[in-house]
Parts: C-alpha cells; structure tokens; sequence
C-alpha cells in the first residue's frame, strides 16, 4: 500500500491521511509466509467463520454477480468452519493457473504484484474477532469487528477474493494487473521514485473502485442462479463489500433509497484513478461498471493512464 506523501498528490481527488490505518505490513525482507495450521484451528475461529458466513449467505446468493456465485459453489469453501487451503488451491490452479500462497498478513505492493505476476494469491490464516488478531494488534486502535475490519483476514480472503479465481476472464485480469503494477516499480523508463509511487497510487486506486469495492449494472441474468431474485439495480462484485456485512447493508440500503450515506456513479477510469479511498471506513462511493467484459476492456485499453510522466 503506497502511503508517502509525493509532489504530485495535489492531482488526487479525495485525498485522506493516514489511510492504512495501523494495518502491519510485510515486505520481502520480512517472514511473510506463514503456512496455514489447519489441524489447530480452534473452535472459536471456527464459530466466527460460520457467523460471518452465515449471516451474509442469503445476502450474497441475492446480491453478487453471477462470476462471484459461481465460484464459490464450485470450491469446498464450508459454512460453518475454517476453509482448507489445500483443498482449495489445486482447484483454482486447474482451472485458471493461480495457487493460494499463505502469508502472515498485509503484503506491501513490491511482493504483492510480485507474487500476483506468478500467479499466486496471498491469503491471510487468521480471522477478525479472534484471540490471534487481538494478539497482532495489541496497543493499536484498529477496527475489528464482525461488520468491518480494514485488515484483510481470511474471511475476506478467501470468501471475498477466491471464488472469482475460477473464472478464467476474472483471473487474467488480476494477473495482468499484477504485471502492470510489478513493472512500474521496476521503473524500467526511469521515471523515478516520486513518479513510481504516484502511478502505483494510480493503480491502487483503480483496483480499490473496480475488484475490491466495485458494482455491476444488474440486468437480471444472474437470477437463474439465485434463490431470490436481485431487486435493486447492481450486482457486487467487489470482494470488500462482498466480506463485509456493514458494506453490503449499506450498498442495499442506498440502492433502495433507505440511506444517502452514499452514492452510485458510472464506471470513469480516468476519475477513479485520480480518487483515493478510505481504507477505514464504510465507502462514500461505488463505481458501478456495465459488465465485466467491459472492466477488462477499459483496463487494457487505458494503460497509458498508469504512466504519468509529470
């Protein structure tokens, strides 16, 4: 997560200090894999991933895009305990390429692209609530709560991000986002550190509107697949809403008109960019996009927009 100031911030729209909000982040240099215990997962993680689970099940099977169902019921991903990752990462690898790759926590963007050029997704072994995350955060003032926590867990991971791994389309587009992202901090132009970290932002920004908080246009195909029918106008797609009771309520309730806390706007590569985000807090703002087709078109038509060259 890029977070120093540059001189070219004042471009940005939106711009809010301090958006990590305490997370720990992990570089190369650190012990940042941390292989999953599976065998000594405890009763209680197990119960907290089962409320979290259920209590978005319905919610989900009504709400997100046809991609996201899909996948999740072509994965052994439980409702009532822990998720396996060994279970899971041969699927994904057979049917789009990506493995699952468990690490300690938040990676900062030099491994995370890096590892994401190779086709492997990190996930987070640890889960929001629990003795283990109130241990890694000790002393730090961090929201952790069922609704909400700004730390990627494995609920968020794996219940958020994984599923839309098994569609082909979906898994190309991350990776060639990771590519993007590993070759402008190579700088292979010479652009310099000012202007790297500022096309990264440029990046961050554009994943944080589309793959993490974004929407879809619902135009009623994903019904068939549901066991109720959408009744507002967006499909999500984005895994921060998706892993977040608190951020699904809210996309609800504002799309039914029951809450202005916040707004809907049409899919503008060139404004989300340049739009940061509050890692911290529920979104003031969705980007809604017409169809995924048309995400992966606009990203690979627009490269141009992540090399600013001052």
């Amino acid at each position: 997560m890029v977070s120093q100031s540059t001189k070219y911030d004042h471009l940005f729209k939106n711009v809010i200090p301090n958006t990590i909000g305490g997370i720990r982040i992990f570089g190369k240099n650190d012990n940042y894999t941390k292989p999953q215990d599976y065998d000594n997962v405890l009763n209680l993680e197990n119960r907290i991933w089962a409320d979290l689970f259920q209590n978005l099940e319905f919610l989900l099977d009504q709400y997100s895009s046809r991609e996201y169902l899909l996948g999740l019921r072509s994965l052994p991903i439980p409702n009532n305990m822990f998720p396996d990752f060994e279970a899971i990462s041969p699927l994904i690898e057979n049917s789009t390429g990506w493995t699952l790759v468990s690490v300690a926590g938040f990676l900062d963007e030099e491994l995370f692209f890096d590892i994401n050029k190779k086709r492997q997704f990190p996930v987070t072994e640890i889960i929001r609530q629990s003795p283990r995350f109130a241990e890694k955060y000790a002393g730090i003032d961090i929201k952790n709560d069922e609704g909400y926590t700004p730390e990627p867990d494995i609920f968020h991971d794996i219940q958020g991000h994984i599923p839309f791994l098994m569609n082909k389309k979906y898994a190309d587009f991350m990776w060639e986002i990771g590519a993007l992202g590993d070759e402008i901090l190579k700088d292979e132009r010479g652009l310099g550190p000012d202007l790297v970290a500022h096309n990264l932002k440029r990046l961050q920004n554009f994943a944080w509107w589309t793959y993490e908080f974004g929407l879809i246009k619902n135009t009623g195909d994903t019904d068939s697949f549901r066991r109720v029918a959408n009744d507002m106008d967006y499909e999500i797609y984005g895994a921060g809403i998706i892993s977040s009771l608190d951020e699904v309520t809210n996309v609800v309730k504002c799309a039914k008109g029951e809450s202005s806390r916040s707004k809907f706007l049409p899919y503008n590569i060139e404004e989300m960019i340049m739009t940061c985000f509050d890692y911290s807090n529920i979104q003031d703002r969705y980007y809604v996009i017409d169809s995924m087709d048309s995400l992966y078109k606009s990203f690979r038509a627009n490269q141009q927009l992540f090399w600013f060259e001052g």
